[in-house]
């Protein structure tokens, strides 16, 4: 018996073409299931999904922009356009060493997160003291650095 008999068939009964045809359907759906729900599932299955509090320090910020931050109090964060599983819990502020008009900002946000490559995330952002980190809201955005991390379980 041949592998592949005069009609292109393996085994004398399937169709190379439709084979091919279905091997490619299968791995485009599990593709879509993987980026639909796969990492969530499996971070659901080892556990991986935990409650991380941060606060974010910005430096030399205006005064009427480290105001309009103390409006964002609850508002959800957001990642290329996306809203992430993250909001602003609380802001502070100080004066900035002999800056006129300008203050240091603390922003501390409470987020789910997940363990992955050894790293914290925040939807894409990696999360760690020392860490620059792009806070955004709908109508907000400042960079700063991360100056304290608590992670826990759910």
């Amino acid at each position: 018996m041949k592998l592949i008999d005069e009609k292109g068939r393996l085994f004398g009964k399937i169709n190379l073409i439709d084979l091919l045809v279905v091997l490619l359907i299968v791995a485009v759906l599990a593709a879509v299931v993987w980026k639909l729900g796969g990492r969530k599932a499996a971070a659901a299955v080892t556990g991986t999904e935990k409650k991380a509090v941060y606060t974010v320090e910005f430096e030399d910020v205006p005064a009427d922009i480290a105001h309009f931050a103390e409006t964002q109090i609850g508002k959800s964060l957001v990642n290329d356009s996306k809203v992430i599983a993250a909001s602003i819990t609380d802001v502070q502020t100080e004066d900035y060493a002999g800056e006129n008009g300008h203050l240091r900002l603390y922003i501390t946000v409470e987020a789910s997160t997940s363990f992955t490559g050894n790293v914290y995330k925040v939807g894409p952002q990696e999360v760690r003291v020392g860490y620059e980190y792009i806070l955004k809201t709908s109508e907000f955005e400042l960079t700063g650095l991360i100056c304290a991390l608590e992670v826990t379980d759910g």
